[in-house]
């Protein structure tokens, strides 16, 4: 479990760099908040899937259930920050600095919603897996204790 969070935090961190650096010569305050609003709208996100993921999925407890609710929807909440946010940072900086115009920002933005419209369903998948994966193994573990 510790090695997941650092590895959370790890991803947590490059995002924002990665964001800090790609937002280029924005104020810092419309940095930090663009940051802020980014992760809180990926921990929205990401919180409605996993829900949406877990419906089906019969947990032992829900202690267990909370613990990889928590889990995992921090650790996807980086993966998705890491994805999107900074890409999405790039395109803020481009279009405040006037690098590109509003033909290509269209394009670009629709490009990304059509990655982040495949991402869904991957994800959502993905989770289900991982959910019933975890609570296979810790069945396997219950039932070699007795």
């Amino acid at each position: 479990m510790t090695l997941i969070i650092i590895g959370a935090i790890l991803i947590f961190v490059v995002s924002m760099i990665w964001m800090w650096h790609n937002l280029g010569n924005i104020e810092k305050p419309r940095k930090i908040a663009f940051m802020i609003i980014g992760l809180l709208i990926m921990y929205g996100f990401t919180a409605i899937l996993y829900n949406i993921s877990s419906s089906n999925i019969a947990y032992p407890s829900e202690e267990i259930q909370k613990t990889i609710s928590n889990t995992l929807i921090c650790v996807f909440t980086g993966l998705n920050a890491l994805i999107f946010l900074p890409f999405i940072a790039n395109l803020v900086d481009k279009i405040l600095e006037e690098e590109i115009d509003k033909q290509q920002a269209k394009r670009r933005i629709i490009i990304l919603l059509i990655i982040f419209v495949i991402c869904i369903f991957v994800e959502k998948g993905y989770l289900e897996s991982t959910q019933e994966g975890i609570i296979n193994i810790y069945n396997e573990v219950q039932n070699a204790e007795k």
